[in-house]
């Protein structure tokens, strides 16, 4: 069995695990529901999760990318065996956000510490950055351009990979019983806040690639779940038919990184007829490790166990943002 193979095995249980989880029964004292936490604002407090090579390596590369991991997960887990050597090599430098509770709290929160990075990483680099989001960070990387124009104006591109742009049902599977995490309300299909998401126009200026595979079995269901308007959506079976990808070894997929490094190197988004001619017969990702995607597998654990503790349940989706809650109301605000 590849890695790949291995990886998607993994993960398929994933779903399953964090349903029986939710559905066992808590501990007749355990503690109330925590309460969705106020966004922080502090400047410095913010700044602080960004992480960036030193400024003389941003300043001399091609272009300065910031990337931003999923749900439950670390900067390392997500990047450090993929695309942080693979761009570098390409001559990008990087730099990384680490989201609040390992990306596990309230999404509206997320997204405020990828804003503080958008402002660090541009600041350093001297000039726009691209972004690169995987799972939820790839939807707060278009919450980020979407919702606030400053930010729209310091970023070239976006790229998703498995991004749930449309929400999952998982979330919805999780919230059957009417209590659940808020990132799980947040994230269902038909929620305020995939409808703000999806409803607010993409800013002139920033290019959306949003990238997924038919195998993803945290987010879906697909194609749905991960198409966005306004983007290029590309789904890597119909560039590769036989590319084996899920919604955790995405990040080691050669595909995907050929079509991330189309969308920062061209004009405009991934283009997969740009793509080499030998770009299907990859194995993994340039300059990869296959051997240390398995620390991919300590967030997975850690995914599960954090939606699935019954002290972060809330019986209700959190408030869409003041900014954002005119494309829930009106879906034609512009």
């Amino acid at each position: 069995m590849t890695l790949r193979h291995l990886g998607r095995a993994c993960l398929t249980i994933l779903p399953a695990l964090t349903l029986a989880l939710v559905a066992a029964p808590g501990p007749v004292d355990a503690a109330p529901a925590a309460t969705t936490p106020a966004p922080t604002r502090a400047s410095s407090t913010l700044a602080q999760a960004t992480h960036c090579q030193p400024v003389a390596e941003l300043r001399a590369a091609r272009g300065v990318v910031l990337l931003v991991h999923g749900t439950g997960e670390t900067i390392d887990e997500t990047w450090s065996w993929n695309y942080q050597p693979a761009l570098r090599a390409d001559g990008f430098a990087t730099c990384a956000v680490q989201l609040p509770d390992h990306g596990l709290g309230s999404l509206a929160v997320a997204a405020e510490h990828v804003r503080a990075a958008v402002r660090t990483a541009s600041r350093q680099a001297g000039g726009p950055v691209a972004v690169v989001g995987h799972s939820q960070g790839a939807a707060l990387a278009v919450w980020a351009v979407k919702f606030w124009p400053r930010i729209a104006e310091r970023v070239t591109d976006v790229v998703g990979l498995a991004g749930p742009f449309g929400g999952t049902q998982l979330a919805d599977e999780l919230c059957l019983a009417r209590r659940c995490a808020p990132l799980a309300w947040q994230l269902r299909r038909g929620s305020d806040h995939v409808a703000a998401l999806r409803t607010a126009p993409i800013p002139a200026g920033v290019d959306v690639s949003s990238l997924f595979t038919q195998y993803d079995e945290i987010v879906r269901p697909q194609p749905a779940a991960s198409q966005l308007d306004g983007a290029a959506n590309v789904l890597l079976q119909d560039v590769c038919v036989q590319d084996p990808s899920e919604h955790a070894m995405i990040l080691g997929d050669p595909v995907a990184y050929a079509l991330t490094l189309d969308a920062l190197t061209h004009s405009g988004p991934a283009d997969p007829a740009r793509l080499p001619g030998d770009t299907c017969e990859q194995v993994f990702i340039p300059h990869g490790d296959p051997l240390g995607s398995l620390a991919f597998l300590r967030g997975v654990a850690r995914f599960a166990t954090g939606l699935a503790d019954p002290r972060r349940w809330v019986s209700a989706e959190p408030a869409v943002p003041a900014y954002a809650r005119p494309y829930v109301d009106d879906p034609e605000a512009s």
